[in-house]
């Protein structure tokens, strides 16, 4: 079970979630799809079990769950830079940086 498994198994919206949380609809949704983790403080994080109707246990493993979903489904950001051009930067000539053009 997943974070939002976990809250459609509640019957709430992420909207009733952030508002019932104090939180924006944002953070639902990131830690939904596995970009952030939960981080309350301990009356929210009680009021959280109170609200999805769940045990502290179902709530870490949904938490867990999600991140891991997210690396299974995004590998990684691309590289910034293809490969051959990371080795042509590298091979530039010991110049001072005021004598090179760009």
């Amino acid at each position: 079970m997943d974070m939002q498994v976990l809250r459609e198994r509640a019957g709430l919206s992420r909207a009733e979630v952030a508002f019932r949380l104090a939180i924006s609809e944002t953070s639902v949704r990131n830690w939904e799809a596995g970009r952030t983790e939960p981080t309350m403080t301990p009356k929210k994080y009680l009021e959280a079990l109170r609200l999805f109707k769940c045990t502290p246990e179902e709530l870490a493993a949904a938490s867990e769950k999600s991140i891991n979903q997210r690396h299974k489904r995004k590998p990684g950001r691309p590289r910034r830079f293809p490969a051959n051009q990371v080795n042509q930067v590298s091979s530039l000539p010991d110049t001072p940086a005021a004598e090179l053009r760009l």
